[in-house]
């Protein structure tokens, strides 16, 4: 059973191992993922300021910006229910867990990590994000013609 339909749904694979990245898009392009990847968080960044990926797979432990700095940086400018974030890393303890968890990523999965799972935990979220974003959309629709109707009945009200 196919939990979500991943086509066109855009994946950022941040990982400094370039054997990591490759599997994960490999992986992810046969299941109907588009990706881009980042050899760490500046790439990562960098590439969220020209592109809008639909979901992040983020590790931990990077040279430079770690994994944990790069979520905090992500979550400036993204909320998570906008932007999800599966932190996908070697570094598993409980603390560090919920550290990663307190900074904003929507779910955590340790290396090595069971693709099917991953792709799974992929669909939930990115379900999520579907479901905030049509939410925001029927408001905004709701709140224009609110605002028509409004105009209408001043401008009713001015013709009297």
């Amino acid at each position: 059973m196919t939990l979500h339909c991943n086509i066109q749904r855009m994946v950022l694979i941040v990982d400094d191992i370039e054997e990591n990245r490759l599997l994960l898009e490999r992986s992810l392009q046969s299941a109907g993922y588009r990706t881009l990847s980042a050899g760490d968080g500046a790439g990562a960044l960098s590439i969220l300021s020209k592109a809008r990926p639909d979901i992040v797979l983020l590790d931990w432990m990077m040279p430079g910006l770690s994994g944990l700095d790069t979520l905090i940086a992500i979550r400036e400018n993204h909320t998570a229910s906008r932007l999800p974030v599966i932190m996908c890393t070697a570094v598993g303890e409980d603390e560090h867990i919920v550290e990663a968890m307190q900074a904003g990523a929507n779910d955590y999965v340790t290396k090595p990590v069971s693709l099917p799972v991953l792709r799974a935990r992929m669909a939930t979220h990115l379900s999520q994000s579907e479901t905030v974003n049509s939410l925001d959309n029927q408001m905004a629709e709701g709140k224009k013609r609110m605002a028509q109707q409004v105009r209408r009945l001043m401008e009713t009200k001015v013709g009297r």
